[in-house]
């Protein structure tokens, strides 16, 4: 249980890395400006780039979403059936 719990935090932490630059390049490729904090970023239009990011934000975002729902999950379980009481710990 320890090394799932510690693969899901993994995964949901890399998910959320990999949402957040794709959906910046998809942003850059498709010609839009992106501001970060001081900085203007623009580059070159490439649709192609663009689209194939796009298609990674969407399938990080669903895999955020498993990851997520599998956490609350994995919560539940051990409040019904282990008699644990996790979300004392966590809060």
């Amino acid at each position: 249980q320890r090394l799932i719990a510690k693969l899901n935090h993994t995964f949901f932490y890399a998910s959320i890395l990999i949402v957040s630059i794709s959906g910046a390049l998809k942003k850059i490729f498709n010609g839009e400006v992106l501001d970060v904090f001081l900085f203007k970023i623009e580059i070159k239009d490439n649709f192609e780039l663009a689209e194939l990011f796009y298609d990674v934000h969407i399938f990080s975002n669903y895999t955020l979403i498993s990851l997520i729902s599998l956490h609350i999950f994995a919560v539940i379980i051990h409040k019904a059936i282990f008699k644990e009481n996790l979300l004392k710990r966590i809060l």
